[in-house]
């Protein structure tokens, strides 16, 4: 069904009308005269980046790795100029040999065959530079380029074409007709096994069948199934195959049948999914990477379809997801939704070889209300971010945009800041595939995926010094969701937690709960204490979080003892102490009346162990306590504002700011 979706979507877009070229970056452009001497000191660089401009180019159907094919008219510095792209590690002279005369060779046939003037002063070109380049020097670790204009930049295996008298190659007429006839031929001729090919093969001759994607009775099938498909990440970057057979032997073979031969599909068939799948992957509406995964999506007949789950699933604006929320049709018909069908494939790469994690095919209604549920179970209240704080580490995903309800940054949740330099190796691609099916088809991911955020999360708060639980919101978020989602598949909604705090008698929720609020007195109390001016060296938080989370009634005892002795320091630091000791006390049992309590005015009864799932709902009672209370410090800083009362706000450490009640 994939292969069929795919081979359907290029003929509904219309991308089979010219398969000879297709858009490459071509960076540099070798001016020339008439005469075929070269203008100025080198090339002219095309557009602002280092990729180039992108350019139509032809295209090739060979399927050879064996390094000695190269492109027409559009070449690299190893095909082109017969130089290894990294001189460190020089590629085989007969292959850069073999390369280049197969480049140059082309251009002699392509002038033979035309009469192209402008050809000749190619041609002569590259007769002229068979001792050497002159703007070409090589350098350890690739090459200095000199430009047209006498600059000097770094190049490696960049694109090169030509234009001769102020004509760009690539775009003359006569040019690209002629490559047009040659690609058709070609296609048909490279299905032809070759020499070596013929050694593993029963049978050199063409073979006939019914193709498995098309149902075609009578088709020429394809030995090997191309272009190759590029941009899925661990694949080679020459391009992999989602369909493909190695040498002739049993493991391999069905029936006696080699090769691609094993599935039957149609060379025009296996062009038209490679199409289809290759146009997807260079389109941002139609595809999403995270890590070591890339999962694209499109519906049948809705083209607005996949931009809308495009943005969702890479940038979901906080703005747009509210909007969202409140009316997730707007914009499209339900309708019409209803008999349209939604597709996502979930793929990595392994060298040569594309894998196909997931696969899913839903009703495009079924998606966008998973979709919407999705972010209904991700909604938390989240206190107002003062600029620039982001928990963030100092790496390369930095460049990434923070949005926290992204793929991308859900996913990345689950490791380490360290494993996170690494994103693209240390993350499973499974754990995107698993975010990625539950956004769209509505499942629940792994409780698994719970034990690695609670890890991480023990892990900075213990660690990190600069770390903000409130501002944490991909963490949290996920966390929700994942209890949650565990809480509905065993027919629980009693259970599920809402977006802000909430009054449960939850014992695992009120133990997160209680802890924000003694680490709170505890940093107040030593405030008042030490007026200010120093900082505690362990927070309760910092020393008892792990405990607290997983045997609660050995932690909370301690502490329970400790919070009477804050409670005290703050009642001794006159009028403003005892109302803040008042405020805190009220918290406090406003929460233990959940609890069963032992004596009055003695430690409630704690449980004794918490579950995975405990700890989870532990760890978000946690949260919503410090971003309820983070929000209470911003409306009270407000009212003391608007009253002109500024004396008691502290400005350096808002968030220990006194407010005394919880409203």
């Amino acid at each position: 069904m994939l292969l069929k979706a795919l081979h359907d979507f290029a003929h509904r877009r219309d991308l089979l009308k010219d398969l000879a070229f297709a858009e490459k970056p071509v960076r540099w452009i070798i001016e020339l005269d008439e005469k075929g001497n070269l203008l100025g000191s080198g090339p002219v660089q095309t557009g602002d980046g280092k990729r180039g401009k992108e350019l139509s180019c032809p295209r090739l159907l060979s399927d050879s790795n064996s390094g000695t094919v190269a492109g027409f008219m559009v070449e690299a510095v190893d095909g082109m100029f017969a130089l290894s792209p990294n001189p460190q590690k020089p590629k085989s002279a007969v292959k850069l040999a073999a390369k280049t005369a197969h480049f140059w060779q082309q251009i002699e046939d392509c002038q033979k065959a035309t009469g192209n003037e402008e050809l000749k002063a190619v041609i002569t070109f590259g007769q002229s530079i068979k001792e050497g380049v002159p703007f070409l020097k090589a350098e350890s670790n690739g090459y200095t380029l000199t430009t047209a204009a006498g600059q000097l930049v770094k190049v490696g295996n960049d694109d090169f074409s030509f234009s001769v008298g102020g004509k760009l190659i690539l775009e003359m007429n006569d040019l690209q007709a002629y490559w047009k006839s040659v690609f058709s031929q070609g296609q048909s001729d490279d299905d032809e096994p070759n020499e070596a090919e013929e050694a593993d093969c029963d049978t050199g001759l063409r073979e006939f069948g019914v193709c498995l994607i098309s149902g075609d009775p009578c088709s020429e099938l394809a030995r090997t199934h191309v272009p190759k498909i590029r941009g899925v990440p661990g694949a080679q970057g020459s391009g992999a195959k989602i369909v493909s057979f190695d040498k002739a032997s049993l493991s391999y073979s069905s029936y006696g049948r080699n090769q691609s031969y094993n599935a039957p599909v149609s060379i025009a068939a296996s062009v038209a999914y490679c199409v289809g799948l290759n146009w997807m992957l260079k389109r941002p509406d139609f595809h999403v990477k995270v890590g070591s995964a890339c999962v694209v999506f499109w519906a049948r007949a809705n083209a607005q379809a996949s931009s809308l789950f495009a943005g969702f699933l890479n940038q979901p604006r906080p703005e747009t997801v509210r909007k969202f929320l409140v009316s997730p049709w707007a914009g499209i018909e339900r309708d019409l939704a209803k008999s349209d069908e939604f597709y996502a494939v979930t793929l990595s790469g392994n060298s040569g070889r594309i894998v196909v994690k997931h696969w899913l095919q839903e009703p495009l209604e079924s998606a966008i209300d998973n979709l919407h549920q999705w972010f209904v179970d991700l909604d938390l209240m989240v206190p107002l971010r003062p600029e620039g704080k982001l928990n963030k580490g100092k790496t390369k995903e930095d460049t990434t945009e923070y949005n926290p309800l992204s793929i991308y940054w859900l996913s990345r949740a689950t490791l380490s800041d360290q494993a996170a330099k690494k994103l693209e190796k240390k993350l499973p691609p499974n754990v995107p595939a698993q975010l990625y099916s539950a956004a769209i088809e509505g499942t629940a991911p792994p409780i698994a995926l719970l034990k690695l955020l609670l890890n991480q999360l023990h892990s900075k708060i213990v660690k990190d010094e600069n770390y903000r639980v409130i501002w944490d919101e991909s963490r949290f978020a996920l966390l929700k969701l994942l209890i949650n989602r565990h809480h509905r598949t065993r027919n629980e909604p009693n259970m599920e937690l809402a977006p802000q705090l909430a009054e449960t008698s939850d014992p695992a929720y009120n133990c997160g709960r209680l802890l924000s609020v003694f680490d709170a007195l505890q940093r107040a109390a030593h405030r008042a204490e030490a007026g200010g001016g120093s900082k505690l060296n362990t927070t309760l938080a910092e020393r008892y979080f792990g405990a607290a989370s997983s045997n609660p009634n050995g932690a909370f005892s301690l502490m329970w003892r400790l919070h009477m002795h804050h409670l005290k320091k703050l009642r001794q630091k006159g009028e403003k102490g005892q109302r803040a000791a008042a405020g805190y006390q009220r918290s406090i049992m406003n929460i233990c009346r959940h609890f069963t309590a032992l004596k009055p005015c003695c430690s409630p009864q704690f449980p004794r162990v918490f579950t995975l799932v405990q700890q989870g709902r532990f760890a978000l009672g946690y949260y919503q306590q410090e971003a309820h209370r983070a929000e209470q410090i911003r409306l009270w800083k407000e009212r003391q504002a608007a009253a002109g009362k500024t004396d008691d706000i502290d400005a350096d450490e808002p968030d220990l700011a006194p407010p005394l009640t919880e409203e």
